[in-house]
Order: C-alpha cells, then structure tokens, then sequence
C-alpha cells in the first residue's frame, strides 16, 4: 500500500500543531487537516470589522513550558511570539457595588487584602508560601534542559527532571492540596468571604463547584501573580507561530478541509476522507478533536463494541462556555483591567451549580457571574482605532429544560449587557456597535467541541490522569489523541503538552509498527 503522508493531524488546534511541528522537524511528511479558515481552535480569534475577539483562550498561563516546546524545536521563542505581562491581573466587581484591582506583586496584594481583612494577611503570606514552594519546583523543572522528543514519554526521563532539591518542600503541600477540595482549602488560609471569593473563583476554569474541585486549582490563582501574560495579535499568534514552524519543516496545512471520518482498514487508521470525498492515505492519524466527536463522528465505520459508546458518553463535558461578544464604538473608561470579575457572593456563585446549572435552568442576568475580558487594555489594534471589543463568559448549561438556546441567545445576552451596564460599565448598551452571542449549542456547532466544553472532559477526580483518553487509542492501532480530552487537560499548556507527548509516543513506535 502507497501511503500520501506519515501522519494526518485532524484539527489545527495548539496540540495538533505542536504535534505537527515536532514530527516535521523528524522529518515525517506531516499535514494538518482544518475546518475552519483559521488556526487555532479555542485559542484563536476572528474579525467582524477590525473586531478581533477571542473565541476561547484568553490568557497565557504557565508560559515557561511555552519555552520548553522551544527547546525541543531548537528555535527561539522570542522569534516567533512577543507578549506583555497582566497587571493588573484582575479587576474584581463585589456584589455590595465596591470593586479592587489584584496587582500582580505579591507585596502589593497584601495591601489589598490588609484594605479588607487584616487579619488575613498572615494567612496570605503562608498562602504565598505554600504555593511558592509548588512554583519553586515548576521553575527547578523547567530549568533542567529537555530530554530529546523520543525521551519525553519516558518515566526515567521524566523523573530525572523532577528529581531537584525543590520537590522534597512541595510534597505536603501538594498532598494537602490534592487531599482537600478548594472551598476547603482556600478557608485553611482566608477567613473573610471577599478575600476567599478572590483566591477560590478560579474552579470555574474546572468547569466545577469549588466544593467538587481538587485543591490543586488554588494554585492558579498564585500563577497569575507569578504572571499571566498576553501574545501581540491575540491568542491566536500562539498556533500561528506553530503553523509556521510546521510549515518551515515542510508540513502541509490546509485549511477549509472538513475530514468527514477516519478511513480504516480492519482496526488500523490508515487516512482519512475528506467531506468532499477525497481519501487520503496516510500511515498514521492523530486526532486534536473531542474524544466524543473522535469516537462518534470521526470513527462512524468502525463498529466500536457498545461499552466503548457508553464510556466515552458517560465522560462529563467541562462546564460549557457560553459567551458574548461585543465591539463598541468607543472605549468605556470604566474598563479597568484586562480581566474583570463581576462576581454575587461566595455562596451564591457555588449556589448557581444547584439551583440552576444542574437543574437546567437559566438564572435572572443579575444573578450570574461574568468574566469580562478587554483584549484591546494590551493590545489596542484587536479593534479598530478608538474602539474596544470585549469578550463575557458566564455560567449556564447546554441542555436548558424550558428555553431553546437558539431562539433566546440573542435577548439573553442583552440582559447581561444592560446588567452589566447598570452594575460595572455605565454606557455599556449605549455604545455597543456588534454583538455576537454565542451559547453553547453554537459554540459546539462553530468549533465541534461536545456541549459547547471547550476545556473538553470535566476535571474532577474521576475524569483525571489514566481515566481520561489515552494518547495512543487502546482500540484503533495507528491512532492517537491529542487535545483538551487527553492529559492533562485544562488550557493551552495543558493542550501542547499532550501534543508532545503524542508526537513522542509516535516517533517511538515509527520503527516498530508504523515505518
């Protein structure tokens, strides 16, 4: 059998082009298959009249491993990607009206939570610490050079980078996180609810109530005052530069190429076929989509056993991202910050998972909590001169049990706008030049993501490390998964670390099965 290619990459998301790039510098004849006519899947952009709003990613997060990938393409990193710190990193919007900016320097922050709760300011600091010492390790890891890509995968490897004097003071504290959930946790520091609100919010990224969500996420909130960070040109410069390695490695990119399913011969990927009817054959196929839509759209013909349907269905969705989109006319001065948090009370915000998200119901606007992003704050030129677009997430389920997503989107984000306008941004509605509201039935439509989840599979305990999808399919040899449904999940970093480690695991077998 003739092959056209070494691998086929389905969907140009950050895990299918940090694939594509490594196994293209090997020398692999790479080509990455793209619905969209553009890059990026949820860490991307697009424009309506100079309006460039994100479509899901908003930040850089952990951006030393941003580096490592680096490494291991012998490239320079400032090369290819430029970005700015965010600072501050959030601005907080309290329900008694009153609102305060989180500065990125620790010692600034203590003067924030001294402002609210003196007595927490101990509590800060020994939170600080405990976190440090998680940082301390990450930065001791990330210091050690990289072993070559076959090597990655490789437990004895692997542990020599982890093995340094920082991870002996990290171990109690990771086991206190990994053993509480992060209510629990975040009260072990902070006593007053405004200051526990601002260090314990971020379990919304899980997609998960904070009293289901492992302790291990406090530490995000830390690594936003270690540094977010945000690319020139969007979120979308970040798979763009890996476009452009992978091409300069000779890959192939193709966008506007929907694969209509993964082309078998017996229990072996060996191409795809494209929705237009081209077959292209190829000796292996990486997939960068959603484990559902891989399993029930992708491998259509391949009479999977009925267990293997009702495990994948059964693997909860993240929480979906409903959003709007809106560019205004002029820019509202009562933007503060990149990010805003317009945030109920603590309770309340847990209370929106019971009395609403799992009951599928939809709350009042004036009930909900909404993450505000302002891309222009870094960047003025993701929308025209003098203009501002802005980005809302918000929390509500993709099945709602008396409305249709598709018939109230529209009138719903108007309400959260004109609650938004009322409570934070006076001359909001006024000024709004376009909207787009996107819920999670149209999301699921625009980027193939189940539900609308764009963080793919929840990530509670049950649904983390060994039970999520494996890298190299347990069921279709010749077939690998890249994505947020792989490990480790949660976000861009989370996305090309799997990318690397698939690209690993396909160099490894290359001379035993694959070549």
């Amino acid at each position: 059998m003739t092959y056209d290619y070494d691998t086929i990459i389905i969907g140009a998301g950050v895990g299918g082009l940090t694939a594509a790039s490594l196994l293209a510098k090997e020398g692999l004849k790479v080509l990455v298959l793209e619905r969209l006519d553009r890059v990026g899947g949820c860490c991307s952009n697009y424009d309506v009249n100079g309006f460039k709003p994100e479509v899901g990613a908003v930040f850089v997060i952990g951006h030393e491993l941003y580096y490592k990938l680096f490494e291991l393409l012998n490239l320079r990193l400032e090369d290819y990607l430029q970005w700015d710190l965010i600072d501050p990193v959030y601005q907080v919007y309290f329900e008694d009206g009153s609102d305060v900016a989180l500065p990125r320097d620790v010692d600034e922050m203590a003067k924030v939570v001294k402002q609210m709760a003196p007595q927490d300011v101990d509590g800060y600091y020994r939170y600080c610490r405990d976190m440090g010492k998680i940082q301390n390790l990450l930065t001791a890891v990330t210091a050690n050079p990289m072993p070559g890509i076959r090597d990655i995968t490789r437990l004895s490897k692997l542990a020599k980078l982890v093995m340094t004097k920082e991870l002996i003071p990290a171990i109690p504290v990771n086991l206190k996180m990994g053993l509480n959930n992060l209510e629990n946790l975040v009260k072990r520091y902070f006593s007053h609810p405004y200051v526990q609100l601002i260090f314990g919010w971020e379990n919304l990224y899980a997609g998960l109530p904070a009293h289901r969500c492992m302790g291990l996420f406090a530490m995000i909130t830390y690594m936003g005052h270690m540094g977010y960070y945000y690319p020139k040109g969007g979120m979308i410069s970040i798979p763009r530069a890996l476009a452009r390695i992978a091409q300069d490695f000779g890959a192939e990119l193709r966008l506007q190429a929907e694969v209509d399913s993964i082309a078998l011969q017996g229990r072996e990927a060996r191409g795809v076929r494209l929705s237009d009817g081209e077959v292209l054959n190829a000796k292996s196929v990486i997939s960068n989509t959603h484990s559902r839509f891989t399993y029930f759209n992708l491998l259509k013909d391949a009479d999977l056993p009925g267990w293997v349907r009702r495990t994948v269905r059964r693997q909860p969705c993240s929480i979906p991202a409903p959003m709007f989109y809106v560019g205004l006319s002029e820019r509202l001065d009562s933007v503060k910050a990149h990010m805003s948090l317009v945030a109920q009370k603590r309770e309340r915000v847990d209370n929106i998972w019971t009395d609403f998200y799992d009951r599928g119901l939809l709350y009042r606007a004036r009930d909900g909590v909404y993450l505000v992003i302002d891309n222009t704050f870094d960047d003025p030129n993701m929308a025209p001169p003098g203009k501002q677009v802005l980005y809302t997430i918000y929390i509500a389920p993709y099945k709602l049990k008396y409305d249709n997503w598709d018939e109230i989107a529209d009138e719903w984000a108007w309400e959260c706008i004109d609650y938004l306008d009322e409570r934070c941004f006076p001359g909001l509605r006024g000024r709004v030049e376009w909207m787009d509201s996107v819920p999670p039935t149209e999301l699921e439509r625009r980027l193939n993501v189940a539900e609308g989840a764009f963080f793919g599979i929840e990530m509670s305990l049950p649904n983390m490390g060994p039970f999520r999808p494996n890298y190299r399919s347990r069921l279709i040899d010749r077939l690998y998964q890249a994505g947020q449904s792989t490990n480790p999940g949660l976000g861009v970093p989370g996305a090309m670390i799997s990318g690397m480690a698939v690209a690993s695991l396909l160099l490894n077998d290359w001379p035993r099965t694959l070549a």
